[in-house]
């Protein structure tokens, strides 16, 4: 089959089932200062047409002939952490890389839908085992030099070699991939190339296969390859110097410089496949969100997201046009189960009654000035896997939750404070500062635990400190079992256009840089998530996500808090965008940019 075929196929079977999505399943990624949305991933799932979150997004692409020339500064609150895309963990960092680096396959910005990039043929078996990917006839790195087959399969065994990477799991399901990854084999097997022809044949049959292997963004062979020398183990790719300035790049764009803490110049990239309008792409960073939309309003950034706080002054701005849709995301409260000295966070009682203690209802509208959804599980409103059909609501029940409590054997001490067992039912929440909402939603489970007898000490430190400790500190107590150092946290997942759970709730997704850092293990959940990524079809698909959902809203290791509305400021000069919940962090494809009156 054809993958136009396939694609409209595809289409209509996911459209009939009121579904929405498909891409890459790499790791979610922590959201950043302000819950800014990036990175990809998918099976052959697509979007409907009525999706809940699109009719507010109100886009039509600019008339008019593009123009050549011209640069735009790209705005945010984060600087990046690198420019590797087998190192990137951070919103910034992937929007950044991904300009630089291109991937065989990109997905639709408003659908999720996977379509041609690199690749402008694709296909995947009816089995789910077999990927077939022609490449573009001529493609070239930026120094003029052919990009093969070769560099591809070269850019999978890097990922799978690297001992800082969250994204193995995007690909260690291609034949060959765990022998090569513990050293007894010297390639990966399962990746054979025919002149423009890369085949991909995988061990089981893997859902969602299509746009997380075709999302894999291709590093040049000729310039990391030194560092997979198995004769020479001085050199190490994670550490490479390239990883922060690269000297050649497969994308619309090529690196200029990285000024830390200020930007990130990227040129155009001639030898492209699809030749960018701009000469220049800038990501610049600000200290503070409010100096950021000010950014905005005087011209210094042509493209940001910003407050809804902000949200009247930028519609009145007649420089600029908004653009407006629910996040494919959301912003949650994780309970660490591996927590020394705060066991009763492993207690689904406990956790049923924070979730029934807490109304996060006015955070979404005093912090969120109304932009927002309350979640009460792991998929969002945007996704074609959602189903609120047998979820629990969970509405605010303070006296429902002091009954689980007691229940439970939870009893007042003189203090007012339930104890239990001579533990008092105390713990802190951290989050990043700088973040109203999240400040807000930290704040807001203080008060209003404390008026039902639950002590809680909120606390805030960087965005950076705080991915650090979710993902790398060891708890005092239980660091050997793979615990962290935290009672519990409240920040936001960016997640992929496919809803795959694996990275953020399998298991095994427990060790550094996973993304289950609250180490939540369940086996129903885990047999859920397997049945998500080996029965493709879209009908068998959506049973388990709703199985594995159910689970989640049920045993609620997160309260999952909110989803919020991406609100995106754009100068007016600036034609061509595509906005859109599957975009990385809203802004789709900017080789289709042009400046104009």
């Amino acid at each position: 089959m054809t993958s136009t075929r396939r694609a409209r196929l595809v289409s209509l079977l996911i459209t009939s089932a009121l579904a929405v999505a498909a891409c890459v399943p790499t790791p979610g990624i922590p959201g950043g200062n302000a819950d800014k949305t990036p990175a990809a991933d998918s099976s052959t799932a697509t979007t409907s047409s009525a999706q809940p979150q699109v009719p507010g997004l109100g886009i039509a692409l600019t008339p008019g002939k593009p123009q050549p020339g011209g640069r735009v500064v790209v705005g945010n609150v984060a600087d990046i952490k690198t420019l590797s895309p087998i190192l990137v963990n951070d919103p910034a960092s992937d929007v950044v890389t991904s300009r630089v680096y291109a991937s065989l396959l990109s997905v639709d910005p408003k659908t999720g839908e996977p379509r041609p990039n690199l690749a402008d043929k694709f296909d995947f078996s009816s089995d789910g085992k077999t990927l077939t990917f022609e490449l573009r006839d001529g493609l070239k790195f930026s120094d003029g030099s052919p990009l093969t087959g070769d560099d591809f399969k070269f850019s999978v065994e890097a990922l799978l070699r690297s001992k800082k990477t969250t994204r193995k799991n995007t690909v260690d399901q291609i034949v060959g991939a765990r022998p090569y990854i513990d050293g007894s084999a010297s390639d990966v097997s399962g990746i054979s190339i025919d002149g423009r022809t890369i085949t991909v044949n995988l061990a089981n049959s893997f859902c969602p296969a299509l746009t997380q292997i075709g999302g894999v963004q291709i590093i040049p062979r000729s310039v990391f390859s030194k560092y997979l020398d198995p004769t020479d183990a001085s050199k190490n790719l994670d550490d490479a110097p390239e990883n922060n300035a690269p000297p050649l790049a497969s994308g619309a764009f090529t690196f200029k410089e990285w000024a830390q803490s200020d930007h990130v110049a990227l040129e155009r990239n001639d030898n492209f496949w699809q030749k960018a309008n701009l000469n220049e792409w800038l990501y610049k960073s600000y200290p503070t969100q409010q100096a950021l939309t000010a950014a905005l309003e005087s011209g210094e950034v042509d493209l940001t997201q910003f407050d809804p706080k902000d949200l009247q002054d930028v519609q009145a701005d007649g420089k600029l046009q908004v653009f407006k849709y629910l996040n494919l995301g959301y912003t949650f409260i994780g309970w660490n189960q591996q927590r020394g000295g705060k066991e009763f966070l492993q207690d689904k009682a406990v956790r049923k009654a924070l979730t029934y203690a807490l109304d996060v209802q006015p955070v979404i509208d005093k912090a969120l000035f109304g932009e927002g959804v309350k979640m009460v599980g792991q998929i969002p409103p945007v996704s074609w896997a959602y189903d609120a059909s047998g979820l629990n609501p969970y509405g605010t029940d303070p006296a429902y939750a002091e009954k689980l409590l007691q229940d439970d054997g939870w009893a007042k001490g003189d203090d007012g404070i339930y104890a239990k067992d001579g533990k008092k039912l105390a713990f802190s929440i951290v989050t990043n500062s700088g973040n109203a909402a999240r400040e807000a939603l930290v704040q807001g489970a203080a008060d209003q635990y404390r008026q039902i007898g639950i002590s809680v000490e909120p606390k805030t430190e960087s965005f950076d400190a705080l991915v650090d400790r979710l993902n790398q500190s060891k708890d005092p107590q239980a660091g050997d079992q793979g615990g962290h150092d935290f009672d519990a946290a409240v920040i936001g997942w960016s997640l992929n256009a496919d809803p795959d759970m694996y990275s953020i709730w399998d298991s095994n997704s427990t060790h550094a840089g996973d993304g289950n850092w609250i180490d939540y293990k369940n086996p129903d959940l885990d047999k859920a998530i397997d049945d998500s990524r080996s029965n493709c079809a879209p009908a068998d698909r959506k049973d388990a996500f709703k199985r594995a959902n159910q689970i989640l809203n049920e045993e609620q290791p997160y309260n999952f808090g909110f989803a919020s509305n991406v609100l995106l400021g754009v100068n007016r000069k600036i034609h061509g965008i595509e906005p859109g919940p599957y975009a990385k962090w809203g802004q789709a494809a900017p080789e289709t940019w042009w400046i104009g009156d």
